[in-house]
């Protein structure tokens, strides 16, 4: 392969192989030892005028570094923008999916595309290694189209803990409330059902267990309040009855059961118990091993602290 400056070696690196034609006639190389590195696999064609070096991999990152370069206009979203910020709950998909406006002619290949009437300059960012991808609440609403009230559910949960606030997604909801527009229905349905005061819940798997629980007549449990102990700290239950003074919590042993957690959340319970408060634990373990009989176990006891409270 012929040499190429430091420079642009150094932008290939951090475009996860990605080189355009342009950038290599730029670098003194011809159209013809261009074409001739292609005859000899040594640049990968993506796209028209869009090569990966063939000793970088075919990795997903790189299919959507060469989707961008081919085409500036357009915005990976959906899935494949979940898996770039880190959402939790969404499955990578095998080629990027790109936003276009109408009027544009983008990829044929290597994408799939979804075109929109609305994509504004706020709805994107560019990174470092050349990948444009829509912002956390353009990909939450984007996203919605794709997967089960479930996983939109908590998918909106990951959003409020990692990204935005919840005014924020409702902005977002308002500005892409035209009719009939692909997932629109899921965003409302389920948007709708989450109480406004409501701070975001930990896990999907916390809201499986609240959501269980008030399907099996406990009262809307309340995520994340506020409870202040006796020594000052401030903590949040994963879910509360007011009324009973009762409190739920998940814990996730698989990944923090170590000493010092369990030392932290016995002093936690203490203090909870010091202001009258109940509260109950259990494991993902547990539930991995038996959902519905540990959310029948915790619906028998707020049934027994409600009475003994009453009484």
């Amino acid at each position: 392969m012929p040499t190429l400056s430091p420079h642009l070696a150094s932008i290939i690196r951090a475009h996860h192989g990605i080189v355009t034609r342009y950038q290599l006639l730029d670098d003194g190389l011809t159209d013809h030892q261009v074409r001739r590195l292609v005859e000899q696999h040594q640049l990968e064609r993506c796209h028209n005028g869009v090569y990966r070096v063939a000793t970088s991999p075919d990795s997903f990152h790189a299919r959507c570094a060469a989707a961008c370069a081919a085409d500036p206009s357009i915005v990976v979203t959906g899935a494949a923008a979940g898996s770039l910020w880190g959402f939790r709950h969404v499955r990578r998909p095998d080629r990027p999916i790109v936003l276009v406006e109408h009027d544009r002619h983008p990829l044929a290949v290597g994408a799939t595309v979804r075109r929109t009437n609305v994509l504004d300059d706020a709805d994107r960012v560019t990174r470092p290694d050349g990948i444009v991808v829509a912002t956390p609440p353009r990909t939450w609403f984007d996203i919605a189209r794709d997967v089960s009230d479930e996983t939109f559910e908590a998918g909106i949960e990951w959003t409020l803990v990692r990204h935005v606030s919840l005014p924020t997604l409702w902005a977002m909801l308002r500005r892409m409330s035209a009719r009939g527009r692909p997932g629109l229905a899921r965003v409302n349905r389920v948007l709708s059902q989450r109480s406004r005061w409501q701070r975001p819940a930990g896990s999907k798997l916390e809201l499986r267990v609240l959501s269980a629980l008030e399907r099996a007549g406990v009262p809307e449990l309340i995520r994340q309040h506020p409870i202040r102990l006796p020594n000052g700290i401030v903590i949040h239950p994963d879910g509360v009855d007011l009324a009973a003074r009762w409190a739920i919590e998940v814990d996730h042993i698989t990944w923090h059961g170590g000493r010092a957690d369990a030392q932290r959340d016995k002093g936690r319970d203490r203090g909870l118990r010091r202001l009258g408060w109940q509260v109950d634990r259990v494991t993902d373990r547990e539930l991995a091993d038996d959902f519905d009989g540990v959310v029948r176990e915790l619906v028998a006891l707020h049934s027994v602290r409600s009475v003994q409270l009453a009484a």
